[in-house]
């Protein structure tokens, strides 16, 4: 880097300055590069899972990511999978220096008891908030007595 204005820059064109905003503007590329590796790897959303006496309550935190981006389903080996992708916001020319929201694909699964009645599984989005209820089989779908005959 030439220092241009000579004298007028004084302290600020030294070779130790020049060599510590170089080491600088090194240190945040290789950290931005860094972040934006992150983008394109899977992450996975919070949830908290609750239960009454009727049913099962999924959320899971995906604030920022479109409707139409998300996927929930129920697999017969007894999981469900949350699953979508979230897109980076639109910032023009501007350049990020940290990026901690994870974007990009996310997947989460998560093991459901036999318990559960698979066709009334509902879901809803709202403020960022995918809730999901899946309901529990009725007691006396678990358990039925069978006659024993002579």
């Amino acid at each position: 880097m030439a220092c241009w204005l000579g004298n007028l820059m004084g302290k600020f064109c030294s070779p130790s300055a020049i060599i510590i905003r170089r080491r600088r503007q090194v240190m945040v590329r290789l950290w931005v590069q860094q972040v934006q590796v992150q983008f394109g790897s899977h992450w996975q959303p919070a949830i908290d899972v609750c239960e009454d006496e009727e049913a099962y309550y999924i959320v899971a935190e995906v604030a920022g990511v479109d409707m139409q981006d998300l996927e929930v389903e129920y697999h017969p080996n007894g999981s469900l999978v949350i699953r979508g992708f979230r897109r980076p916001p639109t910032m023009g020319s501007v350049q990020c220096l940290v990026l901690e929201i994870p974007y990009g694909v996310f997947e989460r699964s998560i093991p459901l008891p036999s318990s559960i009645d698979p066709d009334g599984i509902t879901a809803e989005y709202q403020l960022g908030l995918l809730r999901i209820r899946i309901p529990k089989k009725l007691l006396s779908e678990r358990v039925k007595s069978v006659q024993i005959k002579p």
